[in-house]
């Protein structure tokens, strides 16, 4: 066993239940229910972290009642009558057998959802809309508070019948509960709004109904925003007092101190802290509750490294601490720490795109960098084959390491050829802008694995359709990534014109007045504006989306903007970079008129063309050929890592 982990890997009681260790994946969104019930994939899902080690497992929000949950609903849990049981039995003996203890957090979404399809309005203390839909939700009658209290107490009733560990009630992140503590959300004049007093009456009035519901023998605890984290709203100072009382009307065993509320989207790139903010962003909130309440308190907020959380649990910061996204990476981070591999520890880089970014695209969650995470139930974990066979891999970009490894971890003899010196495809391009040299590190580490796992990687290597047919190998895989193309536009081809990518890989030659023309939609503008803004160019970007950044992740598109705004970027939407002079960029608007832009260099972000010439030359001459990533057709790194991986299973 790992030592310098006594304080991680040592067991604590919450309740009436020992828990293995202080690690815990805390309740996230994960789009795996199916008709409102845990289904099997969430089943496996949760089992994957259970096997790996982790000590405590919190499912996601579940609604007790109609109401949707999320900001567009979607696929959600629900717990409105007896039919959630027979899931929740089902969930809790299969994490129960790999020894992990599970509760489930019980929620409402108040305001923060969108109307209904027939015009259903959201329910809320007040008509106050929340800033991403900005559909006015109706205040509740008091009648329908009182039955929301029942609901929350007659779910929580149903999670023990349902064998799981304890219930946490979300009274955080601006959902229902907390829109009645606001003053900024709460415009009532009854005995539910005005004071404080009556402002705390929902919350204390479902706690000493959830509680009376399970007995004084079950584990219960809130997941509580400690601030509002906006101006006008509830501060630390509040919180810290709110929670106190919280945990004396609830006889709670527990708070799971966060921050913030999903009101603001400001808030959201705070509270679910991206690849620019601090580590450790909410630990003081822990700090500062766990001072005023005599129950274990546990923290949240961009906690990745074993190292960091068993610095904060030494310190008494905490009592546990939430990892969950990097378990949505890395499933086995406590059974890795066991086992002195802190090596193998998949690093979670907060990307968010994969995670948060496809639920905001309707999907579930998934990780930029674990293919595997949502499909452990088709997915097993990777075990040699019997019958090896011989497979080049040619590009060593994402898709191309990703491919050589999970072959080579099969039992295949695989060797990967990459033409330049330096492995990393664009990722190793994007890495040297502000706020995403991180991504370096999946690259990193997928080399590193690929080695560990015998990969022979043979860089300034270029093979040509027929170096490969005389190797004779059983299968191929070809991750040559995108050609780095230019928009076919009059002037895209001056000496003063410039691809992101090859600004990226040059010296900074560039001129003070730099146009951005943006066709990708992603980071790739912003992050190549805000490296050259640092520099002192003046940049204005040009899209003919309805914003900068349109296909970006919100939560890292937000922080983005403030940056580029402070910087004194210009982010010009609804216009097309159409054609480019000397000393001058063209532009047209959606009306069909012209601007000229007067600058001195101009800078073309494209997602570039599929690099599919050698495919083509061997299709039909090779046994087994793939194409992945990029090289199939130009799209996102969660592809390009996820068709590598599927194809090595493949082979």
């Amino acid at each position: 066993m790992s030592t310098g982990y006594n304080h991680l890997l040592s067991p604590i009681t919450v309740g009436n239940r020992e828990i293995r260790n202080r690690s815990i994946s805390t309740a996230h969104g994960t789009g795996y229910a199916v008709d409102g019930k845990v289904s099997d994939q969430l089943i496996a899902y949760h089992v994957a972290r259970a096997q790996g080690g982790i000590g405590l497992i919190i499912m996601e929000a579940t609604g007790v009642d109609s109401a949707p949950i999320g900001a567009k609903g979607g696929s959600y849990l629900r717990n409105s009558d007896d039919s959630a049981i027979p899931g929740y039995r089902r969930i809790a003996k299969a994490v129960h057998d790999e020894g992990a203890t599970i509760y489930t957090m019980l929620s409402h979404s108040g305001r923060n959802t969108v109307m209904g399809i027939d015009g259903a309005p959201p329910l809320a203390p007040s008509p106050v809309p929340f800033d991403r839909s900005r559909d006015i939700p109706r205040a509740l009658e008091v009648e329908e508070i009182a039955r929301i209290t029942r609901a929350f107490a007659e779910a929580a009733a149903r999670s023990r019948e349902g064998g799981l560990d304890g219930v946490e009630l979300s009274y955080c992140h601006g959902n229902l509960v907390q829109q009645f503590l606001s003053p900024l959300t709460n415009l009532r004049d009854d005995e539910y709004g005005g004071s404080e007093e009556n402002r705390l009456r929902f919350a204390r009035e479902i706690l000493q109904a959830v509680r009376k519901a399970v007995g004084d023998d079950f584990t219960l605890g809130i997941r509580f925003s400690a601030d509002e984290l906006v101006p006008g709203g509830y501060t630390i100072e509040d919180g810290v007092r709110y929670a106190a009382m919280m945990v004396e009307w609830g006889k709670l065993d527990f708070v799971d101190a966060s921050a913030g509320t999903n009101g603001s989207m400001w808030s959201r790139a705070i509270h679910y802290p991206t690849i620019a903010e601090p580590e450790k962003r909410l630990v003081p909130y822990a700090k500062a509750i766990k001072a005023a309440v005599a129950v274990p308190v546990f923290c949240v907020g961009k906690i990745t490294d074993p190292a960091e959380a068993e610095a904060i649990l030494a310190a008494g910061e905490a009592d546990m601490v939430g990892m969950t996204r990097a378990h949505i990476a890395e499933p086995a981070i406590i059974r890795k720490v066991m086992e002195d591999r802190l090596d193998d520890i998949r690093p979670c880089i907060h990307a968010n795109e994969v995670c948060f970014g496809r639920k905001q695209r309707g999907g579930n969650v998934s990780c930029v960098f674990n293919p595997r995470t949502g499909r452990e139930e088709a997915w097993d974990r990777i075990e040699p084959v019997e019958d090896y066979k011989t497979v080049l891999v040619i590009g060593g970009g994402p898709a191309g390491l990703e491919a050589a490894r999970v072959a080579a971890k099969r039992g295949h003899d695989v060797v990967l050829h990459e033409k330049s010196e330096q492995l990393g495809g664009q990722v190793r391009l994007l890495s040297r802008t502000p706020h995403r040299r991180d991504y370096q590190i999946i690259t990193d580490w997928l080399e590193r694995q690929a080695r560990h796992a015998g990969v022979l990687i043979r860089r300034g290597s270029e093979m040509t359709a027929e170096s490969i047919l005389a190797a004779k190998p059983d299968a191929v895989i070809i991750a040559t990534g995108a050609a780095d193309t230019r928009p076919a536009i009059p002037g895209a081809g001056l000496p003063h014109v410039f691809t992101a990518r090859e600004v990226l890989a040059m010296p900074n030659t560039l001129g003070k007045r730099v146009v951005i023309g943006d066709w990708d939609g992603r980071n790739m503008a912003m992050s190549v504006a805000e490296l050259l803004a640092t520099r002192g160019h003046d940049v204005e970007i040009v899209t003919s989306s309805f914003r900068v950044g349109e296909d970006a992740e919100l939560m890292t598109w937000h922080p983005a903007y403030e940056r580029l705004m402070n910087l004194g970027v210009r982010m010009t939407a609804m216009e097309e970079l159409v054609a480019i002079s000397d000393g001058t960029a063209h532009s047209r608007l959606l009306n069909g008129q012209t601007r000229q832009i007067a600058c001195d260099s101009v800078l073309l972000c494209s997602r570039g063309t599929a690099d599919d010439g050698l495919y083509k030359m061997l299709k039909g001459k090779v046994g087994r050929l793939w194409r992945v990533g990029d090289a199939f057709t130009p799209r996102q790194l969660e592809q390009a890592i996820y068709e590598g991986s599927k194809a090595a299973r493949e082979i």
